[in-house]
């Protein structure tokens, strides 16, 4: 008997479609006909399951941050470090989620809908790593976790930023130090 596919996988696997697409082609060259080329689909199929494009890269959007919120947090009850690594592009997977992150967010520049969904969306990501801050300091620290929790956003992103531009200066080692050296500059406990 075939396996069913729940519409919530549909709508993950034609986000991971969409993904390609922009890791391959840009933004630019995104259209429904190209997304539903990639997933194996007819555009009728993507309309099923989203209005329009923009509810689509909303949606691919909030997928990207949805897991990598989820790999933050369950790792950052062992280790800090590792789980704002977690955010880095540092392999495949993590390079497409961060194309993909900075496409969208280039893309938000010029389409309010999908600027609405990236604010939204990255209150929940410092959400996760202000949680992650507030389990590894323990009330340790005097810092104001909100600010810390900032400040660490601002730094993985500076640092994804570079590592996609410039990959060939900032390969996964080099990113890793620059992250273990801001942490220990910001007094934050090393793993032992």
């Amino acid at each position: 008997m075939p396996r069913t596919t729940s519409h919530h996988e549909r709508r993950e696997h034609i986000a991971e479609a969409a993904w390609r697409v922009i890791e391959r082609e840009g933004i630019a060259k995104l259209n429904l006909r190209e997304i539903a080329r990639e997933g194996g689909y007819t555009t009728g199929v993507l309309s099923h399951y989203f209005r329009d494009k923009q509810e689509l890269l909303a949606y691919a959007l909030g997928l990207v941050v949805d897991r990598q919120a989820e790999r933050v947090l369950r790792v950052a009850q062992v280790d800090l470090r590792a789980a704002l690594a977690e955010l880095l592009p540092l392999d495949a997977e993590r390079r497409r989620e961060c194309v993909i992150w900075l496409a969208l967010t280039t893309a938000s520049l010029q389409q309010p809908d999908l600027a609405a969904e990236l604010q939204r969306r990255c209150a929940q990501a410092r959400t996760a790593i202000s949680s992650a801050l507030g389990n590894a300091l323990a009330a340790s620290s005097d810092e104001d976790i909100d600010d810390l929790a900032d400040e660490l956003q601002a730094l993985i992103d500076g640092i994804t930023v570079n590592a996609l531009g410039q990959p060939e200066r900032y390969p996964p080692e080099r990113q890793l130090a620059v992250l273990a050296r801001a942490l220990a500059r910001l007094g934050m406990p090393q793993p032992t």
